[in-house]
């Protein structure tokens, strides 16, 4: 039954809705995929198949969960919800995440008694969301990772790679309802089920009615990798967002015991998820980034899907020393070894795990044009400005005081 709710969502216009602010976001990634590589890594079509199947299956697993745990809300508990995720947006870009928002209306809600919401069925959907959104990252956050140059002060231009990725995730939630909503299914409840069982003015949930709805949200996961691949980057993420979920569940269930326990709850959820983003910022610039200049050779950043440097066996962080037994400092001088478009070529490289190795390709119908890899220059013309501090209320406000000056 569950399930048959979820399936509406291809008829829901809000899941439609959520499906083009995600568009828009891939437009915009690949508008820099192209000013990089001068061509996107996959077209708009294949990247918004992917993010709907990877989305209904986060909507799947999440509805698994919301069920089994029985986790109740109320109608207007959404309604506190994101008018709060916007306004936490507008300090800082990031706060848009409901770890935040709900973090501090159950705070809110716990010492001042305003807005009334059940405390430990938010902190429960906060950390189910993000439980879900780590399973997306584990088995899509390294997808399509986009290369990048920065500067570094300690190893001049390095690479790395821009990891976004952006799902549309509609699931079944519980609410709790004094009549019959319009599109709902009514549930016979067992003894023990639900979990979280929520009291609401003072009238028990035995006295309400339970119905299934959909609810659709948006997960995205955005990082940059400078220190690991971005395989390696989105497990370790992964990983982290996880043990992150699953201290929040624990503490959301037994907060439905002991009160003291919701804030704690509260507590934890903002301010968890911002050591989590703290000490990952503070690793890459404490470990020494992979994607650098050595003292030999240019090192591959990244390697295109159907060109000969993946047939041949170039993986990211290979060191290349010699093509053909001439020397390689950049990347003219593996131009000057392909002008004459040679049918068959061999290429020494260092791998990142420091094994020497020999590749070999040929093609002697059309001779070997190109390697199809990015290496890291000297000099980079275009150099990515993470902006880990970026605030849509700050630049509002300079915008509009910045005109009002000129105008003196």
């Amino acid at each position: 039954m569950a399930f048959l709710s979820l399936m509406t969502a291809i008829v829901n216009p809000l899941f439609w809705l959520v499906f083009i602010l995600v568009m828009i976001q891939y437009k915009k990634i690949i508008k820099m995929e192209m000013s990089i590589l001068g061509m996107p890594k996959h077209s708009i079509k294949d990247k918004m198949r992917n993010a709907l199947w990877m989305g209904l299956l986060g909507g799947f697993i999440g509805t698994i969960f919301f069920i089994l745990l029985g986790i109740t809300l109320q109608p207007k508990d959404f309604t506190y919800i994101l008018p709060m995720a916007v306004f936490m947006m507008m300090i800082n870009a990031r706060y848009i995440c409901f770890s935040y928002a709900g973090g501090l209306l159950s705070l809110f809600s716990l010492v001042f008694g305003f807005p009334q919401i059940n405390v430990s069925s938010i902190m429960a959907i906060v950390a189910l969301l993000h439980l879900v959104e780590s399973m997306l990252i584990w088995l899509d956050g390294d997808k399509d990772a986009t290369p990048i140059f920065m500067k570094d002060p300690r190893y001049g231009v390095i690479g790395g790679f821009m990891l976004q990725r952006f799902w549309p995730i509609p699931f079944t939630v519980l609410l709790l309802s004094m009549g019959t909503s319009e599109g709902a299914r009514e549930l016979n409840l067992s003894d023990w089920w639900p979990l979280f069982r929520a009291q609401i003015n003072s009238i028990n949930l035995e006295q309400t009615m339970l119905q299934m709805s959909v609810v659709v949200a948006a997960l995205g996961y955005g990082d940059i990798a400078l220190s690991a691949t971005p395989k390696e980057k989105t497990r370790k993420s992964s990983l982290r967002l996880l043990a992150y979920s699953l201290i929040l569940l624990l503490l959301s269930v037994i907060s439905t015991r002991l009160q003291v326990f919701q804030y704690i709850a509260a507590l934890f959820a903002p301010f968890g998820h911002e050591a989590l983003i703290i000490y990952g910022q503070k690793e890459e610039k404490r470990l020494k980034p992979i994607f650098r200049n050595y003292s030999e050779g240019v090192t591959v950043l990244d390697v295109m899907q159907d060109g000969y440097g993946r047939e041949m066996g170039l993986r990211p962080g290979d060191v290349i020393l010699k093509i053909n037994n001439r020397m390689i400092t950049n990347q003219e001088s593996i131009r000057e070894v392909l002008y004459d478009f040679p049918s068959y070529i061999w290429v020494d490289i260092i791998t990142r795990k420091g094994i020497r190795k020999t590749l070999e390709h040929k093609d002697y119908r059309r001779g070997i044009r190109n390697l199809d890899i990015i290496v890291i220059p000297e000099q980079a013309e275009v150099l990515f400005q993470p902006q880990t501090s970026f605030s849509l209320g700050t630049k509002l406000i300079k915008k509009v005081f910045g005109k009002q000056k000129t105008t003196m």
